[in-house]
């Protein structure tokens, strides 16, 4: 919704509160049609010619009963949801057994569908958003390294002494006392992380809670307790890891990695499978206004085609739809090794325990059931979402820097490249090795060549969009995805992470040295396959190499 003169633009709880307002009112426009549409079609049950039409007239009936028992809470209409549902449960039962309608059954469902008829006067309800929170603006500013915040108490002198070690592994650290020593960009609403120590106080715990710019900051707690007490101090702290002392270094550097990684994950991609239209535009406005990627998919036929395009975190499915059930959709996915491991979520008004544990069984991992509020369903996809991406890490990620191993980039790459066929948009992949390695390990140490590693990881991730991929190729090689993006460009973007390594400072024995690193560059369309483009660009880091190193050169 676009703000016209004199008007302040909403903000994005109220732009999702219209557009759902719009659904609810859109739903109960077409409430008394399709009423009187399963009144229609159940007058006609009694004189149908043949037991067949007289069941598909029943399966008619139930398709639209269970959409009202599945949405009618969702938009606003609870009390259809409510006399909805015991219709949607006795035409599951008849249509699914293929019975005759008993007397009594017929009697029960005049006396539903009476009741549906009746129910379609109450008035509509609002829809809630009391658990749904606005997404934070972002902030426009951008820094070459992550801030960390060292919460100090007067009597703490271990934590300003982390300020030079963290430092070089490519953190900006500042030791923040009281208010005046936040750093500008953090009061303006930049992310950072802070750390405190608490095996003494945690009084000084007291700004972060009480100042707005570090209230939403993820929080690193430290303590030389390390007993039931002390760790169920730091979740009522509200913090995300918690450390007992004396710990190393580099423990405190992969958490402050994990944390700060999460700036730069893409949204969660959600595929929503549902047939009826405005109940999955209902779920696809709620899921994007928590900062969630969705495709919606009508029909079961096509859910494999949007699969391998999306690489989705999660996907939801309604238990019943044409064509095929959920269940047997859900066994399809789970054909494909790239989704054996993808969670499935039905949202189902389907509460027989025995069909859930079967629908398990073959592939799904839970049910939700239906009707949902806006903050329930962003809750329970937001938990499994996250979940998933955990597990994922484990087996994609490398275990020194965190980015996607080799395998992983080349797998987006591949998709990538699948996706701009269709789009005609361009990809670009980048090789990024350190010059003269093997001189820093000999000279300085292995476990100084990983800190060089690990802070050129740092200003990688740090400098690129949130769409690229990173990844370690192997050893002092790195690989970057970038989508939409041509050579001239790619090249542009890489000679500016070029200088910026050069200017690094990285220190060991008490020295300070500095590195370069090659880059290669090729792209699609130029080239056909990820395996011409991965050969294109590591021929054209070759040729960096060779041409005298520290430069990025285009493949021909």
């Amino acid at each position: 919704m676009i703000a016209t003169a004199g008007t302040a633009p909403l903000s994005r709880s109220a732009e999702l509160q219209d557009r759902l307002t719009a659904l609810s009112i859109e739903f109960g426009n077409a409430l008394a049609a399709k009423v009187k549409e399963i009144r229609r079609v159940w007058s006609l049950v009694p004189a149908a010619p043949s037991a067949d039409e007289a069941r598909g007239a029943l399966v008619e009936i139930h398709d639209i009963v269970h959409t009202l028992a599945g949405s009618g809470k969702s938009f606003g209409y609870p009390l259809i949801s409510k006399t909805a549902a015991p219709l949607d449960g006795l035409f599951r039962l008849v249509t699914e057994q293929s019975q005759h309608l008993t007397r009594e059954e017929i009697a029960q469902i005049e006396v539903l569908i009476q009741s549906l008829e009746e129910a379609i006067c109450a008035p509509r309800e609002s829809i809630s958003l009391d658990d749904v929170a606005d997404m934070p603006t972002e902030s426009t500013e951008h820094s070459d390294a992550t801030i960390v915040l060292l919460l100090t108490g007067p009597d703490d002198s271990e934590t300003p002494a982390l300020q030079d070690p963290l430092a070089g592994f490519g953190y900006r650290c500042h030791v923040v006392r009281n208010e005046s020593d936040i750093p500008p960009e953090i009061a303006r609403g930049s992310p950072g992380i802070l750390f405190a120590d608490i095996s003494v106080t945690d009084a000084h715990l007291k700004l972060a809670r009480k100042t707005p710019a570090l209230s939403h900051l993820p929080l690193i707690l430290v303590s030389a307790r390390a007993g039931f007490e002390e760790r169920l101090k730091a979740v009522k702290c509200g913090a995300a890891v918690f450390l007992p002392k004396p710990f190393d270094l580099e423990d405190l550097v992969d958490r402050l990695g994990s944390l700060d990684e999460s700036k730069y994950e893409r949204p969660y991609r959600v595929v929503i499978a549902e047939d009826d239209g405005p109940l999955a535009s209902f779920y696809q406005l709620t899921l994007e206004h928590a900062g969630m990627e969705t495709r919606i998919v009508h029909r079961p036929s096509k859910l494999l085609d949007t699969l391998s395009g999306f690489d989705p975190d999660l996907i939801i499915m309604d238990l019943y739809m044409p064509e095929c059930t959920g269940l047997d959709l859900a066994q399809i996915v789970r054909q494909f090794p790239a989704y054996t491991t993808v969670p499935i979520l039905f949202l189902s008004t389907e509460n027989r325990l025995d069909l859930q544990l079967r629908a398990r069984h073959l592939g799904a991992d839970d049910f939700l059931p239906k009707p949902l509020q806006p903050g329930q369903l962003i809750s329970a996809i937001t938990s499994r979402a996250n979940r998933y991406r955990d597990l994922k890490k484990l087996t994609d990620r490398d275990s020194l820097t965190g980015l996607l191993n080799h395998t992983n980039i080349l797998r987006n790459l591949e998709r990538e490249m699948s996706v701009a066929s269709r789009t005609q948009a361009p990809v670009a992949f980048a090789m990024i090795d350190i010059d003269h390695f093997k001189s820093v390990n000999d000279t300085y140490g292995h476990s100084v060549g990983d800190q060089v590693i690990l802070r050129v990881t740092h200003l990688i991730r740090n400098r690129l969009r949130r769409v690229d991929y990173v990844g370690r190729y192997g050893g002092e090689e790195f690989a970057v995805v970038m989508p939409n993006t041509d050579a001239d460009a790619a090249q542009e973007v890489m000679n500016k992470l070029r200088e910026a390594a050069r200017e690094l400072e990285h220190k060991a024995d008490q020295k300070t040295f500095h590195v370069t690193f090659s880059c290669g560059v090729a792209t699609y369309p130029q080239y056909k396959t990820p395996l011409e483009v991965a050969e294109a660009a590591d021929q054209a880091l070759y040729k960096a190499k060779h041409a005298g190193r520290n430069q990025v050169m285009i493949a021909d």
